[in-house]
């Protein structure tokens, strides 16, 4: 199953991607850290996209295409802020409990409004993975008083979970645009790799203009930064183009629930590198929510 490689792979790079841009997070601000990883993903998808077009006859690219394209920038950029502006208001572990409940709110939204119908060990496995990374993430603050906070809506709850809601709505925008390109070119878009590929590129310098405006709007002076930090840069776009690619590629040959339940390998891989890059010694209380995770894997395999 192709779809379950793609999927753990953009897990997996997903978290390294996190990684380095967390450490990036200490010299820059979140706006220039996110352009970076959009930016610096670009030349990348650009040349992939250059290549496939010189291998096709010919490409048509319609206007339904490059609609779903930017429902899929505006929503996973607003989603990337509710994240961060919700990390103002509220506790880091509420918010990314709350946020990470997107596995079972596309499970939701994908059986209700595109026919996306999990089977009985499917939906299993979906709440399962939701569980785990909520196990995991409850233990930073310590049970029941992370509990208290989290059932506790406020902006930062609110914030949380439009985020959510938001990156559902992108990971079906963009399995949309798959789907359009794929009918719009039968020949070369039968593999759907070539869909991904296109749809990534287009999606991503729409990412990349908008937030270059933001920059120079409100902070034209962070621009100087992405010199100095060049080749710190380089790899969260490189690592990113990588994962995006995956990410693509996976939705458009399976569920998107399904994808995103096997993509909750990240959680796992973010533990692990927490422990061997920062020193994080709070291994042991996340043990239940891994095996959670990785249970839950295995149902959504199974169904």
């Amino acid at each position: 199953m192709l779809w379950v490689v793609l999927a753990a792979g953009a897990g997996t790079l997903q978290a390294i991607r996190n990684a380095l841009a967390r450490n990036l997070g200490d010299v820059a601000t979140p706006a220039l850290v996110s352009w970076a990883r959009f930016a610096f993903n670009l030349p990348f998808s650009a040349l992939l996209a250059f290549w496939l077009w010189q291998q096709a006859d010919a490409l048509v690219l319609t206007a339904g295409f490059f609609f779903a394209c930017t429902i899929t920038a505006v929503t996973q950029l607003l989603g990337n802020v509710a994240l961060v502006t919700a990390f103002r208001h509220t506790s880091f572990a509420a918010s990314i409990v709350l946020h990470k409940l997107e596995v079972v709110f596309t499970a939701i939204v994908g059986t209700l409004l595109f026919a996306e119908l999990p089977s009985t060990l499917g939906w299993l496995g979906v709440a399962l993975c939701a569980g785990g990374v909520l196990a995991m993430n409850l233990k930073r603050e310590g049970g029941r008083i992370a509990w208290s906070r989290i059932l506790h809506f406020d902006l930062g709850a609110t914030l949380s979970l439009a985020c959510a809601l938001l990156l559902v709505a992108a990971s079906f925008a963009l399995k949309e645009a798959n789907e359009l390109f794929a009918t719009a070119n039968p020949e070369i878009g039968s593999s759907r790799f070539e869909a991904a590929a296109h749809t990534l590129f287009h999606t991503t310098w729409i990412e990349v203009a908008i937030l270059s405006v933001w920059l120079l709007v409100r902070e034209p002076r962070s621009l100087a930064q992405v010199r100095p930090l060049f080749w710190r840069m380089l790899p969260i776009g490189a690592v990113g183009f990588a994962g995006s690619l995956g990410w693509f590629w996976a939705y458009s040959l399976t569920l998107v629930a399904y994808v995103k339940a096997v993509g909750q390998i990240e959680a796992v891989i973010a533990v692990l590198l927490g422990l061997l890059w920062w020193k994080e010694a709070d291994l042991r209380g996340k043990l239940p929510g891994i095996a959670l995770v990785l249970l839950g894997i295995a149902f959504v395999l199974l169904g």
